[in-house]
């Protein structure tokens, strides 16, 4: 995974394509919202003239559907009146009944211009003359008819688009049935008044004839529409959701905006379409061109970007050039006209450069000095060796006055200097640490004999561990000089443990304890030499470790130091010595 742009690309990289980024997701952001408001403003206002034209449609076609709804009301009054002398009448005068209420029915078609035709499902003779404007059909066919299920628990029912057979040829009606009602309320005849689908959808066309409308019933089933009928087909049960939650209302529905219509005293409910890429063409139109208009402002602007991260860019180079050339016999100049940050950065070099320059000087001299340093070592090496060579005649001479005490002293003091004064680094295994201790611990054993127990329990992983030269020596020589001081029997445990990644080492004694005063007192434990300890943990490792002396469970002082686990003998936390103006 790549890694910070700012910290692996080119600054003008960044630059060029950071203003890019900003200025593109800008542009769209305003071309968004410019389409989305635009399309929502388009949308509420097409609604709300479309929702006036439905209304104005709604009063068209009440006026024309509640005429036909009232004839056929009086029609089938006056059929039930002529109709029920007929059964009982003869041949001749059934005829002529017949012809009579074939009259009347004529009547009702001629005087209403939407009307195409009428049929009549009785017990009268069947006769169906396609010259003819009324039909009697036999009552029997009425239940084969598809559309009677609308009927049977209703007196009268409007029916959607159907075909019927006239003069020329198949005609598309949509059709008022009503029941007529003899005098013993039971129903003797269906009259079905038929109005041409093309005469009955001009009450609900639109004066452009572009809109697509559909006219819905009271249970919300289909009549008939203009334009294509798919749409209303395949989502009609969303449709008749959307008219029984609201009376007027308009939603989008795919590509298609929806805005329908109802009355609260009539049964008809009024449903338009409008394409949403036609409303919204205006907008669209609109947007693009503010996205023209965008994408010419982010040309211009990255061609500033350009012009302007070269600037920046520029005097950058300048100063990598000059550091990638420096050498001390020779300086790349830097320009002095710069009085921004650029100028007091290539100020700021120069003078690191000087500082360099100095630096360079001061290490000639110090090595000067430093060969004269280990000249002057080399010569007071010998030092040592003579201590070491004086102790061995002192001991020597010990053994040939018969008194081994004193020689087994001095060959532990002997090797406890051997140990103190070898070279090396800050950091040595805590085994050769431990060796130093008990040189130092069997030399004071000489004196107290058996008075004397001490033990060390340190765990095998913990042997190989690196700690500070000579930091346990301070601690145990001060429970000898001072814990055990007047004291006729004397124990000394050593401990050690690994936890949470961190050396712990526990140094206990049953000598004296702590005085409340201990530490405002420069002689007593944890005086000059346990400061010296303190000093150089923090020196080596950090403020985060150190020692802390405390009673200790067996009666006296216990010093537990806190170390960190360290496998070779490389500081790896501690605090860098570097040059500054203090320092």
């Amino acid at each position: 995974m790549r890694g910070n742009p700012f910290k692996t690309l080119r600054i003008d990289v960044v630059f060029f394509f950071g203003f890019a980024l900003i200025v593109t997701i800008l542009v769209s952001v305003v071309v968004g919202l410019s389409y989305i408001n635009g399309s929502r403003e388009i949308a509420e206002n097409t609604s709300y003239y479309q929702q006036k034209l439905l209304i104005e449609l709604h009063k068209k076609l009440n006026t024309a559907l509640e005429d036909i709804e009232q004839s056929s009301n009086t029609a089938a009054q006056n059929f039930i009146e002529l109709y029920e002398d007929l059964p009982d009448a003869s041949q001749y005068d059934r005829v002529r009944g017949q012809s009579s209420i074939r009259s009347q029915l004529n009547n009702y078609v001629y005087s209403m211009p939407l009307l195409h035709s009428i049929h009549v499902y009785s017990d009268l003779t069947p006769t169906y003359n396609v010259q003819e404007y009324v039909q009697f059909l036999p009552l029997g066919q009425l239940e084969r008819e598809t559309w009677y299920e609308d009927l049977r628990n209703s007196d009268y029912a409007w029916l959607s688009e159907r075909k019927i057979k006239t003069n020329k040829g198949d005609t598309s009606v949509i059709s008022f049935a009503r029941k007529a009602y003899n005098r013993f309320n039971r129903s003797s005849a269906v009259i079905v008044f038929n109005v041409p689908v093309p005469s009955f959808q001009s009450l609900i066309a639109t004066e452009d004839g572009r809109s697509t409308l559909a006219l819905l019933d009271a249970t919300g089933k289909l009549i008939t529409s203009t334009g294509e009928t798919a749409f209303f087909v395949q989502n009609e049960a969303e449709i008749r959701t959307q008219l029984e939650s609201r009376v007027n209302g308009a939603k989008k529905t795919g590509d298609e905006f929806l805005v329908w219509s109802s009355s609260l005293d009539s049964q008809w409910s009024l449903v338009e379409i409008t394409s949403w890429e036609q409303i919204t063409a205006g907008s669209l139109k609109q947007t693009q061109v503010i996205l023209l208009l965008g994408i010419g402002a982010i040309v211009l602007i990255l061609l500033l970007a350009v012009f302007l991260s070269r600037l920046l860019v520029k005097p950058i180079g300048l100063l990598l050039k000059a550091m990638s050339n420096f050498s001390l016999s020779r300086r790349t100049p830097l320009p002095t006209d710069y009085n921004n940050e650029f100028g007091r950065l290539f100020q700021g070099y120069e003078k690191l450069i000087d500082r360099i320059e100095e630096l360079y000087a001061s290490l000639r001299q110090q090595y000067e000095h430093q060969r004269a340093a280990e000249i002057k070592a080399l010569q007071m090496m010998i030092n040592p060796h003579f201590l070491y060579n004086s102790l061995d005649q002192v001991n020597w001479m010990a053994i040939e006055a018969s008194q081994p005490e004193i020689s087994k002293m001095l060959s532990h003091l002997g090797q406890f200097f051997r140990l103190s004064l070898s070279g090396g680094g800050s950091l040595v295994p805590l085994t050769e640490e431990l060796a130093h201790i008990d040189n130092y611990v069997q030399f004071q054993k000489i004196r107290w004999e058996d008075r004397l127990e001490y033990s060390y329990r340190i765990p095998e992983e913990a042997l190989a561990l690196y700690v500070p030269k000579i930091i346990l020596q301070p601690f145990v020589e001060n429970a000898f000089i001072h814990g055990f001081h007047g004291k006729r029997q004397a124990s000394l445990i050593l401990s050690a443990s690994i936890q949470n990644e961190r050396l712990k080492i526990v140094i206990m004694d049953d000598g004296r304890r702590l005085r409340a005063d201990w530490k405002e007192r420069r002689s007593a434990k944890g005086g000059y030499g346990l400061s010296n300890v303190q000093e150089r943990i923090t020196a080596l490792f950090g403020g985060a470790y150190g020692f802390k002396l405390e009673n200790s469970p067996a009666g006296g002082t216990q010093a537990v130091i806190d170390l960190p686990v360290l496998n070779t003998p490389t500081v790896q936390r501690g605090n860098p010595y570097v040059e500054g103006s203090h320092h």
